[in-house]
């Protein structure tokens, strides 16, 4: 081939981004109520006879205070302990003035296994409420990294040979490439405890909260807490135990004694086939527990709302409910399905809420 002429027209971009972000937060408070962190309004504020305590430390202060801590301690099994760890049990000591002792894998088995045999024994109640510890800790850390890079490349154009023929090209080419990674760590201690419901998503969206908060006794402790509760098509699964048509307290919700609702819901599987359905007795008496427009309680059969059955198999999907205002709300933890009697089908999410 012999080239006579030629006219080509060439374009090329390209794009780069890295991201990284990490954040970090460290609540602390003394009190038997946790104090309103998010500002989510008067009604959740803490109990004027325990106020919460603030302190701010240089890093360098934290650091030595964290270090101090550990040689203090002299444990064997706190020789080796994570910086930040190390860190959190020096505050909690230092707020609580109270000695934390660390437990290993094996401690928590065995305690767990005494722990059942004295409730199998009728020493201690299945449903007895958690005291109150008096204090409590919340920490959460979360570190993403993106790395996205995009090229393309295009090229047209007519070449004509000594032979007279015409050839018409137009070529795109495409190169991209994306990478991304997540983690996060989250510690709770003291009354700093999960409140963990399981919410039923009927309007085909994630879960969704109201911006005014409720009384209701979430932790059965015989004392009110204020909650957001669900709205736009969203319920509350409870388990009406009493029949009183009313959810007495968050011992009827699952999930919030033990932060794991599917795993509570799971326990009443009788045939294990994954599903709570009508094979279940359980089936019958669970409710679903919504508002209506004046703020009056409602607790729905499954039956009137369509429901056929709940699926147990769930994925992480960690995702924060906040305000227009950036107020956190819950904390998405879990997600699964339901399927309706009509064949639809719609989500079952576990909330972690900020009480």
């Amino acid at each position: 081939m012999k080239i006579a002429s030629a006219d080509v027209q060439m374009a090329a971009s390209h794009a780069s981004l890295q991201h990284h972000e990490v954040s970090e937060s460290l609540r602390v408070w003394v009190g038997d109520r946790r104090p309103d962190f998010e500002g989510n309004g008067d009604l959740a504020t803490a109990s004027p006879t325990s106020p919460a305590t603030s302190v701010s430390l240089s890093p360098e202060a934290l650091a030595a205070q964290a270090q101090d801590g550990v040689e203090a301690a002299g444990a064997k099994a706190e020789e080796t302990l994570d910086p930040k760890l190390a860190l959190l049990k020096t505050l909690i000591e230092y707020f609580t003035g109270r000695k934390i002792e660390l437990l290993s894998q094996t401690d928590l088995s065995a305690e767990t296994g005494t722990l059942a045999a004295g409730q199998a024994a009728g020493g201690v109640p299945a449903d007895a409420a958690p005291a109150k510890a008096g204090y409590g800790v919340e920490y959460d850390h979360h570190e993403s990294y993106t790395e996205m890079e995009q090229t393309t490349f295009s090229a047209q154009g007519v070449v004509r040979t000594s032979d007279g023929k015409e050839i018409s090209f137009d070529l795109n080419l495409a190169m991209s490439r994306l990478y991304h990674e997540e983690s996060s760590v989250s510690l709770r201690a003291g009354d700093a405890v999960k409140k963990d419901p399981l919410v039923l998503n009927f309007a085909g969206t994630a879960a969704q909260l109201t911006d005014q908060r409720f009384a209701f006794d979430i932790d059965s402790d015989g004392k009110d807490d204020m909650i957001n509760f669900t709205s736009g098509g969203s319920g509350f699964l409870v388990f009406d135990k009493d029949g009183n048509g009313s959810a007495t307290d968050g011992g009827e919700l699952f999930g919030t004694r033990s932060g794991d609702g599917f795993a509570e819901l799971a326990a009443y599987d009788a045939d294990r086939n994954g599903w709570i359905d009508e094979n279940d007795p359980i089936f019958e008496q669970l409710r679903i527990w919504i508002k209506d427009g004046a703020g009056r309680d409602q607790l729905l059969s499954l039956a009137d709302k369509g429901v056929g059955a709940i699926g147990l198999q769930h994925l992480a999907t960690p995702f924060e409910v906040k305000t227009a205002q950036n107020r956190l709300q819950a904390s998405v933890l879990a997600s699964g399905v339901f399927l309706q009697q009509n064949g639809g089908v719609g989500s079952i999410q576990q909330l972690d809420l900020t009480v």
